[in-house]
């Protein structure tokens, strides 16, 4: 497998000079210079390596400023989220890092953690975790029975995103489903609602819902359902228990949305992520989207959307609750960092009230309300008060060390009820099975 991995290092000094970037051999030189002399790890050695993700742009911008008034001599390098669990598993096999602070996606962390490459953060946290304005939620992924594991530096859970002028159309109020998230047994409304919308409308196909089904991008939707109902993921012990009557009932939704009423865009089930489902949304022809929030501000750019101006958002409806899957990102530390005082330091740094509205301010939500609901903000970025708000509901998405095993399971089993090829009770305890004789094996 080919990794993508930018190993261009943005050294401090460098940077300051006007470098774009460094040899592969300055990187194999600043590797050399890192022998774990420089004394005890938790000391301010004035270095500090990261691993950064390449869409990371404010937290790196962060990290120049911090070692401009520091003074420490900074080393970044890139890595694409596709790549992140590969290139931090070939790395810390070897007992070794490079990185002092590492980008972690809401997937890996726990994976990270059974294997103990991670230092905890849990003194680092305290203080921020116990303001009222820190959204608990956020951290679902990093929690380990309350040990925190790493540091979130951007938020965010699936929403549902409509377009106001289709529902007008039709006849239906534009703003009602701006309330949904508050009122049991609102997804009937919505599945009503999408059922008006499924047709010719003025003389375009248009259909109530899209989504993104294909492979474990299902369970985004299933799993907001799931909760929706009531259920869980995994019982106290991390036994799978989603083949209960909630998990059936998720299953069901599904199908019906697809099958029964027709309501759903049927390509759905070939869409791998967002930018798949988003263009017939984006052109006026689907009426409502489950995804992440970002998309609320695509849908309001008139050059790359003909709803801008049109378009609500807000969080999921409700069946007992509203609900979603959390998709946080976080900052950590290798339990291998040769600095750890300065990945510390920098943490504190990135946690800072000015460095959390620096990345608001570029369209990060962040893992504190007051920060996402700032009046300036808010006014760039309204979609904030739907992010808040969808954290007030259950977000978790079964975060374990062996998910990428188990949701591939589950995910194939909800398919095959999706193609008719199984029932549903039988492919929820066909999951529930392969994944407890996984891991016994």
């Amino acid at each position: 497998m080919n990794i993508e991995i930018n190993r261009a290092l943005v050294n401090r000094r460098r940077f300051l000079q006007g470098s774009s970037s460094l040899a592969l051999i300055g990187f194999l030189a600043a590797c050399a210079d890192r022998d774990g002399s420089q004394g005890d790890p938790a000391e301010l050695t004035g270095a500090l390596g990261l691993l950064l993700g390449s869409h990371m742009t404010p937290v790196e911008t962060a990290a120049q400023t911090h070692a401009d008034e520091t003074n420490v001599d900074l080393e970044i390098e890139h890595v694409s989220t596709p790549d992140i669990r590969n290139v931090l598993t070939n790395a810390f096999m070897a007992q070794r890092s490079q990185w002092d602070s590492v980008f972690l996606t809401a997937e890996v962390v726990q994976e990270m953690s059974e294997r103990q490459w991670l230092t905890d953060v849990s003194d680092l946290l305290s203080a921020h975790t116990q303001r009222d304005a820190f959204i608990a939620g956020t951290m679902t992924a990093a929690d380990a029975g309350g040990q925190y594991l790493a540091v979130p530096w951007n938020v965010g859970a699936p929403i549902m995103h409509w377009n106001k002028n289709l529902l007008s159309e039709v006849g239906l109020d534009p703003e009602a489903p701006s309330n949904w998230h508050s009122q049991q047994n609102s997804w009937d409304t919505f599945v009503e609602y999408a059922k008006e919308l499924t047709g010719s409308i003025n003389g375009r196909n248009v259909y109530g819902f899209t989504d993104a089904w294909a492979d474990t991008a299902v369970l985004h939707t299933w799993g907001s359902l799931l909760q929706m109902h009531g259920g869980r993921w995994f019982d106290d012990d991390g036994r799978p228990i989603f083949n209960s009557e909630a998990g059936q009932e998720a299953t069901q939704k599904l199908y019906d949305l697809l099958h029964t009423h027709e309501v759903v865009d049927p390509a759905v089930t070939t869409y791998t992520w967002v930018f798949d489902a988003s263009p017939a949304f984006l052109n006026g022809t689907r009426a409502f989207f489950f995804t992440w929030p970002f998309m609320a501000g695509v849908a309001a750019d008139p050059e790359e959307s003909e709803i801008a101006g049109d378009n609500g958002f807000a969080p999921q409806p409700a069946v007992e609750t509203s609900a979603s899957v959390d998709g946080s990102e976080f900052l950590a530390i290798p339990a291998f960092a040769e600095n750890t005082g300065e990945a510390e330091r920098f943490l504190e740094y990135i946690l800072s009230p000015e460095v959390q509205k620096e990345i608001a301010m570029e369209g990060w939500a962040t893992a504190f309300s007051d920060v996402n609901l700032d009046p300036e903000v808010l006014e760039k970025f309204p979609v904030n008060e739907a992010v808040v708000q969808s954290y007030e509901y259950p977000v978790d998405f079964g975060f374990s060390p062996d998910a990428a095993m188990w949701k591939s399971i589950l995910a194939d089993q909800i398919h095959s009820v999706l193609t008719g090829d199984a029932d549903i009770s039988s492919a929820l305890d066909e999951a529930v099975s392969q994944i407890e004789s996984e891991r016994s094996s």
